[in-house]
């Protein structure tokens, strides 16, 4: 039987920001290569070993191996590659995720193939054309490889360059429901339920944001805002259910930005008992809306509220002022929602006094939760674009909240000094 493997390359590092999550496209994949008749079987390292792994794939011995990658998980991620090269060489090696598609000739070398943006249909019915052909990484050429939406292809004498496709809500509406069974759920339960006391699980109800901020990289899903069908997503809340979870992370970028599609969301999530947190955006709420999601078992938004310096704000083209941001804080605390903020310190062009600017509001506001981090220029966004490549010095792969990976005019001792000073004043405030 042709075999494809789909794999995470993460092995978690027991960080304090670490969050864990089972990876929700690797269960989209395998649930439309199953609807295709072919045997997928997901790798998730995120409570394994390197070894396993290796052991594990070598044992499936699969006919495709699928890869996920993003920046942080670069080294990782050819790492696996050079490991299904040597141990399982009749394989073909496909990429995927958000780096290998705004940079798939950086993964050409390592790779057979990559599919870029959403591959949710052209991947599965390359895997069903390719093992139809023959399954052989020498007869890819057979194919009609400029029908594959996203494909990119640098080897065996073949160049392939396929525009990403974007899904309509009338494709989405056909999509069979993401396939979790290949998860260890009751180790991402467990590590939940002694960190937070609840079980959450992720879920995605809306593809696309909109707007452009400046820092922003959004390679896979675009900036068409597509919204699934209700009724398809919540059998998948019943699914998360039936695993075990009693919470939702709801990883949309821009989730609040209908109120209408929130309202129903929101009156047919109150019945199922689920408590749910969410992104949101820090404009266009009203009061009655954040009352509304309240009372649907909402209690936790975030939101990127990203500096207390309007002139910082404009900078990083965010599209919101300093007094939204502010509201949003109150109008989610006064409904009762819990309220965490992101914030960018040491923005290029940033000065210190703008900097101090964004301590006071974090501490001036009613929130339950602050982060700071240093602007991290991700490939694809314009920030990237202005900034170019980050210092060959600095591990750009890794989270890091505050080393500056390309030269800045903020000192980096005294900004990690000034954040640390900041959290302590928060935490004695709460």
């Amino acid at each position: 039987m042709s075999r494809v493997a789909l794999v995470f390359p993460y092995f978690r590092t027991r960080a304090a920001t670490e969050l864990l999550f089972p990876p929700l496209g690797a269960a989209t994949l395998a649930a439309q290569l199953r609807r295709r008749g072919i045997d997928a079987r997901i790798f998730d390292g995120t409570f394994g070993t390197f070894e396993q792994l290796r052991t594990d794939l070598t044992a499936y011995r699969p006919d495709i191996v699928g890869v996920y990658s993003m920046v942080s998980l670069t080294a990782t991620a050819l790492r696996v590659a050079q490991m299904v090269a040597a141990s399982l060489p009749q394989a073909l090696l496909v990429a995927g995720g958000p780096l290998p598609t705004v940079f798939p000739a950086r993964y050409a070398p390592h790779f057979d193939a990559v599919f870029r943006g959403e591959a949710d249909v052209s991947f599965p019915s390359f895997c069903r054309d390719y093992f139809a052909g023959g399954a052989s990484p020498a007869r890819m050429g057979e194919l009609s490889l400029d029908t594959y939406g996203g494909l990119f292809v640098c080897a065996h004498g073949l160049h392939v360059d396929n525009p990403t496709v974007h899904h309509a809500e009338s494709e989405l509406a056909t999509f069979p429901l993401p396939d979790r069974s290949g998860f260890d759920h009751a180790s991402y339960q467990r590590e939940w339920l002694h960190k937070t006391g609840s079980m959450p699980t992720s879920i995605i109800v809306t593809l696309g944001c909109p707007y452009g901020c400046d820092f922003c990289s959004k390679p896979i899903f675009g900036s068409v805002v597509r919204q699934r069908d209700l009724d398809a997503v919540f059998a998948e809340i019943a699914q998360i259910r039936s695993l075990g979870y009693d919470s939702l992370w709801i990883a949309d970028d821009t989730f609040t930005l209908d109120e209408t599609y929130l309202a129903e969301f929101c009156r047919r999530v109150a019945a199922t008992g689920m408590s749910w947190s969410c992104l949101s955006r820090a404009n266009g709420i009203s009061a009655d809306t954040a009352r509304l999601m309240s009372a649907a078992g909402c209690r936790r938004v975030y939101l990127g509220l990203e500096s207390g310096s309007q002139a910082t704000l404009d900078l990083m083209k965010k599209q919101l002022t300093v007094e939204e941001g502010a509201r949003a804080a109150e109008v989610y605390r006064r409904a009762g929602i819990e309220v965490a903020a992101f914030f960018i310190v040491g923005y290029p062009g940033e000065t210190v006094s703008s900097i101090e600017e964004t301590f006071r509001l974090a501490l001036a506001l009613p929130l339950d939760e602050i982060s700071f981090n240093v602007p991290m220029p991700l490939p694809g966004s314009q920030l990237f674009e202005r900034l170019g490549e980050p210092d060959e010095g600095k591990d750009w792969t890794r989270e890091n909240e505050v080393t500056f990976v390309y030269p800045s005019d903020v000192d980096e001792r005294w900004l990690r000094q000034r954040i640390e000073e900041t959290l302590t004043a928060f935490a004695e405030k709460s």
